[in-house]
């Protein structure tokens, strides 16, 4: 940043300041999610631990159902529902406002109804975060787009074990650097480490079912 700048925009340094750490979260949240564990903590999408559920025969591209969900759902190991979130990227949101369970007639031949599967923020849920299946549902461009596998994730946090530098981020400001050019330099360090505590998923106790603290839903294209 030229000295002029920041001379003549008293504000500037205060912006760069509240906006630097921002940036950094957005960088740690996506490594937390997508991370390849090379020099960067292992994203939860990367990791063996990962249950990914098959689409629904015929689904149509870039959509989700309530069947989608509800294998979800089951699929996620018991003992962690009771933490677990809804992580989704905010393009999926007009696919949750419309979806229902339908509810049959006493013959089962037709439709007559419907019960919500997702709550809004403050409407029924009576809660400062949309739900599905009673747990909050948090928009984080963390996720994949619409149709993409990571598009939507349920997930217990409290099975992701990360670790950061005592202080958290560091930040130091030079005119030093480019003294000559006279041109302030300002630098942001965070060091951070995570994966997911669990190494694969578990299997059944009796039959072939896998389940795990983390759970996607496979590519619909």
């Amino acid at each position: 940043m030229t000295d002029e700048l920041l001379e003549d925009v008293a504000a500037l340094a205060t912006y760069i300041n509240r906006k630097a750490p921002r940036k950094i979260d957005f960088k740690v949240n996506l490594a937390i999610i997508q991370g390849n564990g090379a020099g960067q903590p292992l994203g939860i999408l990367s990791s063996p631990a990962l249950v990914s559920v098959a689409k629904e025969t015929s689904q149509a591209a870039d959509t989700i159902v309530a069947a989608n969900i509800m294998k979800m759902y089951s699929r996620m190991y018991a003992p962690s529902r009771q933490n677990a979130v809804w992580l989704i990227n905010q393009d999926i949101e007009p696919q949750l406002f419309s979806m229902q369970f339908a509810v049959k007639n006493v013959a089962g031949t037709e439709n007559v109804g419907g019960v919500p599967v997702y709550l809004p923020a403050n409407g029924l849920s009576m809660s400062p975060y949309a739900t599905l299946f009673g747990r909050p549902v948090i928009p984080t461009q963390a996720m994949e787009t619409l149709g993409d596998k990571g598009d939507i994730l349920f997930a217990d946090l409290s099975q992701y074990m990360s670790a950061t530098k005592a202080g958290g981020i560091r930040q130091d400001v030079s005119i030093h650097l480019w003294f000559d050019y006279d041109v302030t330099a300002f630098r942001f360090v965070m060091r951070i480490a995570g994966q997911p505590w669990w190494a694969t998923t578990v299997a059944a106790r009796d039959g072939s079912t896998t389940y795990s603290p983390f759970v996607t839903l496979d590519e619909r294209a």
